[in-house]
């Protein structure tokens, strides 16, 4: 992997985390899961699985985001050998001071789909990308999926706090090794 030139941001308190400028990640090889492929997809391609499960369906709160565009944005998608999208995940370069650079946002997975292993293999993917890349990652985690990023190495930090659709999250960190 061509490592991307970083900008390095310092705290309040004097801890240093890298920020990357650009693609951060090499290629993502597609990965096979019982029943699709998680791989590189086009963030239009996730509007819909993302208004679906994450805005309850409502077409007035945002699905897609400024930022969905940048280049130091990552999006991953299990898909379906019918071409169908049933789990998301985006990562994007968005420093939380002093612990982390990549913050995962936008994890989504089609209802039918869940407790299949989707959320385990796109979340994996990130890992892998993250720890070759020699980055840390953070996200801001309902509370009901605590156990699900516990399981896969996060650990919860801070408080919880009220976000997206007024529902309890806890920011959840991930250490590369």
């Amino acid at each position: 992997m061509q490592r991307v030139r970083d900008r390095w941001r310092r705290t309040r308190t004097g801890l240093v985390v890298p920020v990357p400028t650009g693609r951060w990640w090499s290629p993502v090889e597609p990965t096979g899961v019982p029943g699709g492929t998680v791989r590189e997809v086009d963030p239009a391609d996730l509007v819909g699985l993302r208004r679906a499960v994450l805005r309850d369906g409502r077409a007035d709160l945002p699905a897609s985001y400024p930022w969905d565009s940048e280049p130091s944005t990552l999006h991953l998608g299990m898909v379906t050998p019918g071409e169908q999208v049933v789990g998301c995940v985006t990562v994007r370069v968005d420093p939380w001071p002093g612990f982390a650079s990549l913050h995962l946002v936008l994890m989504a997975v089609d209802a039918s789909w869940r407790r299949r292993g989707v959320g385990r293999a796109l979340v994996g993917t990130v890992q892998e990308s993250a720890t070759a890349a020699g980055l840390d990652v953070w996200a801001a985690a309902r509370t009901g999926a605590l156990d699900f990023y516990r399981e896969l190495g996060f650990t919860p930090a801070g408080d919880v706090f009220v976000a997206a659709m007024d529902l309890p999250h806890r920011r959840v960190l991930w250490r590369h090794s």
